[in-house]
């Protein structure tokens, strides 16, 4: 394959993100078509169904060679290298759960040495670069200036993220789409509010805030993929030992699904056990004190512990990317009751807008 065929990888939020993912790839497969390449498009995910917020991909392959031939590379699980990521909310720079069980990953495990890495985000580029996995060699990280866009299974948030993110690409991989591609796919598929999206592409060509990242610069990511059991080790009948009752899969880890987390005022707790009785995923942990603890790589941000709790401000939904790991609250508060108050009063400084989505009761 080689030079010949490139892929763009777009890595979004499982329906909150589906259908701006899917746009965004169409539109950048026509694009490459009207370049004269080949191009197609598919989707990947790791959990599957696509649930909300869980971490998925969209990929386009373009190139020189066939169609068909494409469409052949399509079938693999993923691409071997990827040329640019598109990462459409910031939070996903904590890491991915690929396809199948592969185990948290780095947003940027596929990128190829020279490839760029476009991430929508309101935070400085210095910040986006302490939460971004190093690699072994120089590639480009880009940011777009630009709010993560939600919306339902069934919606599309037409806000013009689909075209900034056009633009972006245009303006750190030319070969792949140019500029004067983008305008004129814009100019004739989205007719309708068009000075709205020229304006956008323009923006984010012109607005892009990018930088050479250096061997090893960035965060380190320890990527350890988990060992699944081999037919020999499993138990008559290919059977594996099941979850014991009230516990949790320990191996299954998925943090990365939440866009915000829960944070608990330990001093308003009343002990009332509702956060540990609703919890779906099994988060919280009972402490001799009775108490609940929270794991947070295994909280996936749905919210309902914050929803059933009685006590006002005791459990409440913050911005995910506030925080920069998964160390247990109750540690925190045990160790220093004082300093403990003064980051949950900080976490609690900015609380992201909860996506409405048909379904959920909210």
């Amino acid at each position: 394959m080689g030079e010949d065929v490139k892929y763009v990888e777009i890595t979004y939020r499982g329906i909150f993100q589906k259908r701006l993912a899917k746009y965004i790839a169409e539109g950048l497969v026509y694009m490459s078509r009207s370049m004269g390449k080949s191009a197609v498009s598919f989707g990947r995910y790791g959990d599957s169904p696509e649930r909300n917020g869980v971490p998925a991909k969209y990929y386009v392959a373009l190139g020189s060679v066939s169609e068909e031939d494409l469409i052949g590379y399509s079938t693999r699980v993923e691409p071997e290298y990827v040329d640019v990521i598109a990462v459409l909310d910031d939070t996903l720079l904590k890491g991915v759960e690929s396809w199948a069980w592969q185990g948290v990953q780095p947003i940027n495990l596929k990128l190829r040495e020279g490839g760029a890495m476009i991430v929508t985000s309101r935070k400085p580029m210095e910040e986006v670069v302490k939460l971004t996995p190093s690699k072994e060699f120089n590639w480009t990280l880009g940011k777009l200036n630009w709010d993560r866009s939600f919306s339902g299974l069934w919606a599309f948030n037409d806000d013009t993220t689909m075209e900034r993110v056009w633009g972006a690409i245009a303006r750190v991989r030319p070969d792949i789409v140019d500029i004067q591609h983008v305008v004129e796919y814009v100019k004739s598929h989205k007719k309708d509010k068009l000075n709205e999206r020229l304006k956008a592409v323009e923006e984010a060509y012109e607005g892009l805030v990018t930088k050479t990242m250096n061997p090893g610069e960035g965060v380190e990511f320890k990527y350890n993929p988990p060992r699944l059991l081999t037919w020999q080790e499993m138990m008559e009948g290919t059977a594996i030992p099941a979850v014991p009752r009230g516990g949790r899969n320990e191996q299954f880890k998925r943090g990365t699904t939440k866009t915000e987390r829960p944070t608990v005022d330990f001093d308003a707790c009343i002990k009332c056990d509702l956060c540990w009785v609703y919890c779906p995923d099994g988060c919280f942990d009972k402490t001799p004190e009775g108490y609940y603890d929270i794991a947070y790589d295994y909280c996936v941000g749905c919210g309902i512990c914050a929803e059933v709790c009685p006590v006002k401000n005791c459990i409440v939904m913050v911005d995910e990317k506030r925080l920069p790991d998964y160390t247990r609250p109750y540690s925190m508060w045990k160790a220093n009751k004082a300093e403990y108050k003064k980051w949950l009063q900080n976490a609690r400084q900015e609380v992201r807008e909860r996506p409405i989505v048909p379904g959920l009761g909210r």
